[in-house]
């Protein structure tokens, strides 16, 4: 029995590499042999042997065993489906032939039988599929490299709605789905399936509930240019993949067998598929599948009515406004003539500065208001230590993405015992200071399945919507406390 892999790539769920390999058939194949020398730009692996110590940190391999495996895998899916096709059509033209002793009839039965189970390929593998490689060996620097290409994905399904949005008489264009495949090889925190099994599962839940956030949109969202590929629906799907996918601790191996006893009877069918399952996701590297869908709004007639309108709107004739140079002539009049009876010392504004004094007005950035904020009432702040960044995302992919591109830049700096990093976000959840610690709980949660991480750090806010007086900062602000 052989097990499809569009179940690995469903969900159950910067250091940076450009490095990118689009999915092509022979891709991993040799190159046929030039007389012209090939220049490398990397150092290639001092054996044949695939999971030599040199080939991991060799992008180019990692990338191509990736491929490979994957390639071998939908192979033998694509040809284990065929032959159960064919075994089913055999099966069908024989209870034909018993059947119908007509001849005719007979080719009849037959033909119909074939034509509905042709031989069909996975659906993944018509799909584009790319490739890339986070090199990073820390934890942070590979987590928030994997929101990175969740925000990348995000941003992909919106131009596309978008770009589909401007083809006004065109062709509609249709859903896009693209996979990226991001292999992760030198963090050994996640060599364990374990711990990496854990973290991905943090990150889905928090993405899941990132759907519970109020969200406050742009003031300029009422533009035309921007309602381009708003109502086009963008899923974002992340699973993985290990090697050691679904391989049980000792404890679970004997929890597995109490519930056997318990149950009284073996499904061997149901065992050999849950193998087969696991067998199917075990890559040769640690990966996360971004699987991206972007997809049209449903159609009820509106498309068509917006087309008739706007045509009639353009055949509908524009009435005369263009200007002449007498209302020029009459304008500059009536401005010339404000400026020549305004008078040098107005009493109005005589008498504001007598009130508030000759004082200047001084504009103030986001970053400012909270540094100024921070400074008077914080009472831990160190000036010598702490340490204010500024995003002005308003997605929560992005905000993830910087907030553990943080962390790794000021963790590979060695922090200090109680330093202070204040993260400003002027636009991110400005208006619910709920869903803003309930962003921190989830950078927490994440924070503490990384076993480097988890004993170094605490999360705590500031927002302008606080309940209590001491943490109610203009500006919502997210602090890392290091331990």
């Amino acid at each position: 029995m052989k097990f499809s892999l569009h179940l690995l790539l469903a969900a159950s769920a910067p250091l940076t590499s450009l490095a990118y390999l689009p999915s092509l058939p022979h891709s991993h194949r040799q190159a046929s042999s030039s007389s012209s020398p090939t220049r490398l730009h990397y150092q290639p692996g001092q054996d044949k042997n695939s999971n030599s110590e040199a080939d991991s940190s060799n992008v180019w391999s990692v990338l191509a065993n990736t491929e490979r495996w994957i390639a071998e895998t939908l192979d033998k899916s694509n040809k284990a489906a065929n032959d159960r096709n064919k075994k089913l059509r055999e099966e069908i033209e024989r209870k034909a032939k018993m059947h119908f002793a007509d001849d005719k009839t007979e080719k009849g039965a037959s033909g119909g039988s074939s034509s509905g189970f042709q031989p069909q390929d996975n659906p993944y593998a018509r799909k584009e599929v790319s490739y890339v490689c986070e090199t990073g060996s820390e934890l942070c620097v590979v987590v928030g490299g994997i929101f990175r290409r969740v925000r990348e994905a995000r941003e992909l399904g919106e131009s596309h709605g978008k770009s589909a949005d401007l083809r006004i008489g065109d062709a509609p264009i249709g859903t896009m789905r693209q996979t990226n495949v991001v292999v992760i090889p030198n963090c050994e925190e996640i060599a364990q399936f374990r711990a990496f099994d854990t973290l991905i599962q943090a990150i889905n839940q928090a993405r899941r509930r990132a759907r519970e956030f109020v969200v406050k949109m742009d003031e300029d969202n009422g533009q035309t240019t921007n309602d381009l590929g708003k109502d086009w629906v963008v899923a974002i799907n992340c699973a993985h993949l290990h090697p050691q996918y679904g391989m049980q601790t000792p404890e679970e191996q004997l929890a597995a067998m109490k519930h056997e006893e318990e149950e009284g009877e073996v499904d061997v069918n149901l065992q050999e598929y849950k193998k087969r399952r696991d067998e199917a996701r075990r890559s040769p590297y640690p990966s996360v599948i971004v699987e991206v869908q972007s997809t049209p709004p449903p159609d009820f007639g509106a498309a068509a009515a917006a087309a008739t309108e706007a045509k009639a709107a353009a055949d509908e004739a524009k009435p005369d406004d263009d200007v002449t140079s007498d209302d020029v002539k009459k304008l500059e009049a009536l401005f010339g003539m404000s400026a020549a009876t305004k008078k040098a010392d107005d009493p109005f504004y005589d008498a504001l500065g007598e009130a508030f004094g000759n004082k200047q007005v001084a504009a103030q950035t986001p970053l400012s208001m909270a540094q100024n904020w921070v400074l008077e009432n914080d009472p831990a702040f160190n000036q010598e230590s702490s340490t204010f960044t500024k995003s002005n995302t308003h997605h929560v992919d992005a905000a993830y993405e910087y907030v553990f591109n943080n962390l790794a830049m000021i963790n590979a700096q060695e922090p200090k015992r109680g330093q202070k990093s204040y993260i400003v976000f002027p636009k991110f959840l400005p208006t619910s200071a709920t869903s803003f610690d309930r962003f921190a709980g989830q950078v927490s949660n994440i924070i503490r399945v990384m076993p480097s991480m988890k004993e170094k750090v605490v999360v705590s806010t500031f927002h302008p919507e606080h309940v209590m007086a001491s943490t109610r900062c203009p500006i919502p602000v997210l602090v890392i406390t290091w331990k």
